[in-house]
């Protein structure tokens, strides 16, 4: 039976002058949210946040704190030669700032939000860390879709009960969004090439980029849990959440350091059920790339091979590349691997392959690993750290990825 990953940390209590409310400011382009449990006393230049992030890791987000209001910069990795995203968040019950000078474009956004749509799989994974679900009123078909066939999934969506379809990150149903009024939508920020988000802020929807997954570190993409969590003012619960996951993610880099010796290693998927013809070889800038570079491995598919999804598909061309290869990282689950491996008589050029010496998916963790991976990146190197060396890790088990018995 597939179980948590991880069991969420319990939110700190917020003073009750703080607690409880959600909405946005007049003027922005959404919602509405109750006034329980409100500022009643405002006083300028009083500090309202008492629990704050600071930005250690992450390369594309900035977040600062002004008494009533913080803010909230981030790169448009859609629009990287444009301006810079900007959300100005402000407490429920004290005045929201001019969205005028250097916050003039700003969606600004009544904190803690009480009332929003998810889109993407990564801050579906966040706010379910955080303890949120119940503040999820939309969500993308493919994410409800998913809870129809996984138990994380259907978790998340019964604690938020009743959640709309809201259409796909790719085309949102405006006319659901604003019927919702929701306070923001957590869309996936896919990069260049993409305008997703573009296109929502453009019609009135309140558009806020997730884009973590075009971190170059891994403990960055992690990070952004804290920019989810000061939406909902729960800055305390994620700066322990990343903290977490930090001391875990040092910890197996600590322990393999220098241990694994010279191995070479390939990243690559091969189920044609999940659009890879065979063999589609991942390079240096995806996150495993990177995961492999700092656990000291080669990856023979990074010659060459810049681009953030890696290589086209090309049975082929891989043959040549991965013929040094003594160990693959598939990520497909083991179930649909195997049957691609037994269908397809290539694969035995390969000798990883012939020698059962890989990883793949753990099929009943898959779907759920797949929205936790760029947050559960101590999960991640754990398990590729197990599957290079696994007397390193006595006794211990893959979570989202195991090796081939």
């Amino acid at each position: 039976m597939n179980t948590r990953i991880r069991t969420a940390f319990a939110l700190l209590a917020l003073p009750l002058a703080l607690a409880g409310c959600g909405g946005t400011s007049p003027g922005a382009s959404n919602g509405q949210g109750g006034a329980e449990g409100c500022v009643t006393d405002y006083a300028e230049g009083r500090d309202y946040f008492p629990d704050k992030s600071t930005v250690t890791e992450s390369e594309l987000w900035k977040i600062s704190y002004h008494g009533s209001y913080k803010t909230i910069t981030l790169t448009d990795t859609e629009n990287a030669d444009g301006p810079e995203l900007k959300y100005v968040l402000y407490q429920c019950g004290t005045p929201a700032p001019a969205a005028t000078g250097e916050l003039e474009g700003a969606l600004v956004v009544q904190v803690p939000v009480t009332n929003v749509s998810v889109t993407s799989f990564n801050a579906l994974a966040m706010v379910d860390r955080l303890g949120k679900n119940k503040t999820i009123t939309g969500l993308s078909g493919q994410l409800l879709g998913n809870a129809e066939k996984d138990e994380w999934y259907a978790g998340v969506v019964g604690a938020a009960g009743k959640p709309l379809s809201i259409g796909e990150y790719t085309d949102l149903d405006k006319e659901a969004v604003l019927g919702l009024k929701n306070q923001v939508v957590l869309m996936s920020g896919f990069g260049k090439g993409f305008d997703d988000i573009s296109n929502a802020r453009a019609a009135g929807m309140p558009g806020v980029s997730v884009s973590n997954r075009l971190e170059r570190h891994a403990l960055a993409s992690a990070e952004w849990i804290k920019m989810v969590a000061a939406f909902y003012n729960a800055e305390a619960a994620a700066n322990a959440e990343f903290d977490s996951i930090k001391a875990a993610y040092d910890k197996v880099v600590s322990t393999v350091s220098g241990k694994i010796g010279n191995r070479k290693a390939g990243y690559l998927c091969v189920a044609p059920e999940r659009g890879c013809e065979f063999v589609h070889g991942h390079g240096a800038e995806t996150l495993v790339g990177r995961l492999l570079t700092q656990l000291g491995v080669d990856n023979v598919f990074a010659p060459d091979n810049p681009a953030p999804n890696g290589q086209p598909y090309d049975f082929e061309k891989a043959v040549g590349t991965a013929a040094d290869a003594d160990f693959f990282i598939v990520y497909d689950p083991m179930k649909m691997t195997r049957a691609t491996l037994t269908a397809d008589p290539r694969t035995t050029r390969f000798k990883p392959f012939r020698d059962n010496n890989f990883i793949a998916g753990v099929d009943e963790n898959f779907e759920e690993c797949r929205a936790k991976t760029y947050l559960d990146v101590d999960v991640l190197i754990r398990d590729f750290a197990l599957g290079l060396a696994p007397e390193l890790f006595p006794d211990a088990k893959g979570t989202c990825f195991a090796r081939a018995s």
